[in-house]
């Protein structure tokens, strides 16, 4: 899939159209939001000491900006925006299976680490949905437009005006192999929502890092060629945890499956990228 190709641009431009689920859990009804089944878009999850990135194509990295903005206006209490496992791949770096990422509202939420973990369980996601709910996220290109602008005028060193800037409560992360949890201000969300959304705007390597809050560790990146990154990251862990001698370090685990994926992905040269098919709904 080209980086600038029609999937990229949809992502910006029409209506979210998603799956909800009512779960139950710890006596609290959770509207739990997702993408249906026929998006193509994957995402990758890596969880370091002190950062945690979520990986996609140019696409998908858009796409969840709109899916913040989305989630900020969400008004009905404990409504769960969720990457579930079946939208995950491996970690482009070093192969690691990607934890589910749960985001939710600030104050209108309760939702503990604990709780988010039942999220995995696959029978909820063999299940048949609630329904289908779209989210009509109209602000969101405009906003981009204001911030796009803004950087154009910091660029050509325009004096910016003074004005109020609001400060948000404290954001929530909790990040293990497990799960990922994420809880943050309405206003921060839809913060959150256009510097993700401005994915690609620059592009350091093959990667455009969007960092929308680097204060608690998170971010999100776009990454060329992501389909056939994860398909050799994939490869190559399987390759190194297969091989003799394996170290039981998991740092030195790491270090070779890195040097493996070069190799890996010399076996199959090209500039080409590939999505996988989509799944019926």
């Amino acid at each position: 899939m080209s980086d600038q190709g029609s999937a990229s641009t949809v992502a910006l431009t029409t209506r979210l159209r998603l799956h909800r689920r009512e779960w139950r859990h710890a006596g609290r009804t959770y509207q739990v939001i997702s993408l249906r089944p026929t998006d193509p878009v994957r995402y990758a999850v890596r969880v370091e000491r002190h950062y945690t990135v979520v990986s996609s194509d140019l696409a998908g990295a858009r796409l969840l900006g709109r899916l913040l903005w989305g989630l900020a206006y969400q008004r009905r209490p404990d409504t769960l925006l969720v990457l579930e496992p079946g939208r995950l791949v491996p970690d482009v770096e070093e192969g690691r299976p990607s934890p589910p990422v749960v985001f939710s509202v600030a104050a209108r939420t309760v939702l503990t680490p604990v709780v988010a973990r039942r999220l995995r369980a696959a029978h909820l996601w063999r299940s048949r949905p609630t329904g289908t709910v779209t989210w009509n996220t109209v602000g969101f290109p405009a906003a981009l437009a204001d911030l796009q602008r803004w950087y154009a005028d910091r660029r050509a060193g325009v004096p910016l005006p003074d004005g109020y800037v609001p400060t948000w409560p404290t954001p929530h992360l909790h990040a293990d192999a497990s799960v990922v949890t994420l809880s943050a201000a309405p206003g921060l969300l839809r913060q959150w929502a256009t510097t993700v959304g401005r994915a690609g705007g620059w592009w350091y390597g093959d990667e455009s890092c969007t960092e929308p809050d680097w204060g608690v560790g998170f971010d999100v990146h776009a990454v060329r060629h992501f389909h056939r990154r994860v398909s050799a990251a994939r490869r190559a862990r399987a390759e190194v945890l297969a091989a003799p001698g394996l170290p039981t370090e998991p740092d030195l685990v790491a270090e070779r499956v890195r040097a493996h994926i070069e190799v890996v992905a010399a076996r199959r040269p090209g500039p080409w990228d590939f999505a996988p098919p989509p799944r019926p709904d």
